[in-house]
């Protein structure tokens, strides 16, 4: 009786014991992540780092499940960790690497980039040439595709026998899947040489068509906050009282695009309404959906930046010489069917002995989440 009972019972206890250091392993990643940006918890979060690496390669997937956290700080001490197992590992062989499962971790899209090319990067070192087998069919994946198309280019560049037809096809579809606006361009050039015409502007959803109006005084750099009369209503055949006494009209501003522009549709308001100090422009423009939907607003601004959709603020930030940086900011909001009107706000700082030539500018883009650019027809009316 004894005999039959002893397995069963050994079975509990090994499985009693997994739970145990199940839970181990999970209190030791949390005080990892407990560590904040001020050092705040770092002694308690080194001492489970230890821990944490002396356990070798069987926790390296729960530390991947762990680097999914937009929290930087823990991300770092848990990308050390996993590097340090990881090269113990190797160092001795590499048999304890599961290489199956962290190719799975590495497939899901659904998962953290950085996680996933942690995971692979392993993967290729115990399988190498896995990266370029799995990025031939990433075109379209959320992390990858900029990788998968700089590999589909450099086939490209290599293939000089290619028929005409075939070459067309295979830019034409990683311009599809781009969703960087320097890889964009990079192919946009090449398939210009086959005789092909693409838009930039027009694949990345930038905004290049407003009316803009400005200067108007600022007061001190008081701009961001104070209320002008185009954020009450927008009128395109209306006047008004600006900068220095100066009579403002709005101006029609189409952007035109040259190699020379470093975004597309970058729309430069001291070209468009001249030089101007401690002052603020806007610029509308309106656009037709063909239904009600969810999209995200991406762009920049110097100085200062606030937008409203179909009247309703729904961004605004104050930052004097910040400089425009693509998709600096991100934003959600709801399209209706019909038209869609953009009103965005942008100062302009004073000039200083150190910022004598101060940058006056934006950039705005309306994409899906993917970044995946939006086009829609312009409803506004054609300037004189």
């Amino acid at each position: 009786m004894l005999r039959r009972e002893y397995p069963l019972c050994l079975l509990i206890a090994l499985w009693l014991g997994t739970l145990t250091r199940a839970d181990e392993v999970d209190q030791l990643l949390r005080d990892v992540r407990s560590v904040s940006k001020e050092g705040a918890g770092s002694p308690a979060a080194r001492a489970a780092w230890e821990k944490l690496v002396a356990r070798g390669p069987a926790v390296l997937p729960r530390v991947l499940d762990a680097l999914d956290t937009p929290d930087t700080v823990a991300a770092n001490w848990l990308r050390t960790a996993f590097d340090r197992i990881v090269d113990r590992e190797l160092n001795a062989g590499g048999k304890g690497l599961d290489a199956d499962a962290l190719l799975a971790f590495a497939k899901d899209p659904k998962r953290r980039g950085r996680a996933r090319r942690l995971a692979l990067d392993v993967v290729e070192r115990l399988r190498p040439g896995t990266s370029e087998r799995l990025l031939a069919g990433w075109l379209d994946d959320p992390e990858f595709r900029y990788d998968a198309i700089e590999q589909r280019l450099a086939r490209l560049d290599r293939d000089k026998t290619m028929p005409r037809g075939r070459a067309i096809a295979a830019y034409r579809q990683a311009f599809a899947a781009t969703r960087d606006v320097d890889q964009g361009r990079q192919i946009a050039a090449r398939l210009k040489t086959l005789g092909v015409e693409v838009s930039v502007a027009e694949h990345m959803g930038f905004l290049g068509d407003w009316y803009v109006v400005g200067p108007f005084d600022a007061h001190g750099m008081k701009g961001f906050a104070t209320v002008y009369p185009p954020e009450k209503k927008v009128d395109l055949k209306e006047t008004f009282d600006g900068k220095d006494g100066k009579k403002l009209q709005w101006k029609h501003n189409r952007v035109v695009n040259t190699p020379a522009i470093r975004f597309p549709n970058f729309v430069d308001l001291h070209q468009a309404l001249g030089a101007a100090e401690d002052a603020v422009a806007y610029a509308f423009t309106s656009f037709r959906a063909e239904a009600p939907r969810e999209v995200e607003f991406r762009g920049a601004a110097d100085d200062n930046f606030t937008v409203w959709v179909n009247g309703e603020r729904v961004f605004g930030f104050e930052e004097y010489r910040n400089g425009v940086r693509l998709d600096r900011h991100r934003f959600r909001a709801r399209l209706r069917a019909g038209i869609n009107t953009v009103l965005v706000k942008v100062c302009q700082a004073p000039v200083t002995p150190t910022n004598k030539e101060p940058n006056w500018e934006f950039v705005l883009r309306i994409t899906d989440t993917s970044g995946k650019g939006l086009v829609f027809a312009t409803a506004l009316p054609e300037g004189k």
